[in-house]
């Protein structure tokens, strides 16, 4: 499969590779390690000067036959080579810019050596034993030095990667393989941070799942599943699938409405004017008319109506009776009998006894007239 993929194009511009692993600063080297490490160079340098001496004159021996006196040269310049290529080498690898065609060189130039030194033994099993012993330790010194400064150095520059450990690939090789394809292909180094990224993917696939059902990859946005299949972008993956698959907040209830402001009070209506003589009878229309309504509350019915209509002059006889919680015939009824204008006081009737009285008086005079 092609692992050149293409990213979809996005509204936004992704943030980059949360993986890109920051230099990270070496301690320096405790006293007990320095002591260590010279100790250790002052023995390189010792059995580099015996082998080069024993190396020497074995070399010169074989060389003799074609250089003559000057035959010396052939293991000098050997050995010198040997140390300028191996010097180099681990200087490269200390400034993290490896060059393996010294390293193979220098290899070379030793596997030389060590050919020469036993065609000097002439065949004697034990003569080659010897006489290889010396450059084959060099040649593994040389190799433990370039690891240590090459595994500093790449972990102080952050392109060393870790490896995975080997219970791994035998409990889990299918996903540890995709484990390690991962940290190949987008330069993870710390296997603790390619474990943290699958752990990561993982979670975000159950989300998906868990929220789009089995078809999550046709439903999901195409950034986000293309994120989760080649395993990059993860902290970014995480944050969307989170907010796609967060429930959605409930919503806030709806405010009640406010109610309605009570109606001014009524103003307090004036007494009507009591009325003297026939207008009396006027009550005792009104409680004949209101039927079975006791008198104290046609009464303060009647006081009530009287204020609302001199406060509103066009009121209808359905809006008293229900102003006055009665009902709407019986308000037009009190409505047109407390319209009706109130009848003038009757003039009182003449007094009949004094024509009375005149009358006999008059009839008495014609009939005593002659």
């Amino acid at each position: 499969m092609d692992e050149a993929r293409t990213a979809p194009t996005l509204a936004t511009p992704l943030a980059p590779a949360p993986y890109a692993e920051a230099p990270v600063s070496q301690a320096p080297l405790t006293r007990a390690q320095r002591v260590l490490a010279g100790a250790g160079g002052l023995f390189f340098a010792g059995l580099a000067g015996l082998g080069g001496y024993g190396s020497f004159a074995s070399v010169q021996d074989v060389a003799e036959p074609w250089f003559g006196d000057q035959a010396w040269i052939v293991p000098a310049g050997v050995d010198l080579g040997i140390l300028a290529l191996v010097s180099v080498a681990l200087l490269l690898e200390w400034l993290a810019m490896p060059m393996p065609a010294l390293r193979w060189m220098a290899f070379a130039f030793t596997a030389a050596t060590v050919w020469l030194n036993v065609s000097a033994a002439h065949g004697d099993a034990t003569g080659m034993v010897m006489h290889a012993a010396m450059p084959v330790l060099f040649v593994t010194f040389i190799e433990a030095v370039r690891h240590a400064i090459r595994r500093r150095a790449g972990i102080a520059a952050g392109i060393v990667r870790e490896g995975v450990p080997v219970a791994r690939w035998l409990l889990a090789p299918f996903s540890t393989f995709r484990l390690w394809r991962r940290m190949v292909l987008w330069q993870i180094t710390s296997y603790p941070r390619a474990l943290d990224a699958e752990q990561r993917r993982r979670h975000a696939l159950a989300l998906l799942g868990d929220h789009y059902g089995r078809k999550w990859k046709s439903r999901a946005p195409a950034d986000v599943v293309w994120m989760l299949r080649d395993g990059v972008m993860l902290d970014q993956a995480l944050v969307r699938v989170t907010a796609l698959t967060a429930p959605e907040p409930p919503r806030p209830p709806e405010p009640e409405p406010a109610p309605a402001p009570a109606p001014p009070p009524a103003p307090a209506p004036e007494k009507p004017a009591r009325r003297k003589g026939p207008a009396k009878k006027a009550p005792q229309r009104s409680q004949s008319a209101r039927g079975q309504m006791p008198r104290s509350v046609a009464t303060d019915n009647e006081a009530r109506a009287l204020g609302i209509i001199a406060a509103e002059p066009g009121i209808t006889g359905a809006e008293l009776g229900r102003r006055l919680d009665i009902s709407a015939r019986q308000g037009q009824r009190l409505l047109s009998r407390l319209a009706r204008p109130a009848p003038a006081a009757a003039e009182p009737a003449p007094d009949p006894a004094p024509e009375a009285a005149r009358e006999p008086a008059g009839e008495t005079a014609a009939t005593s007239a002659p």
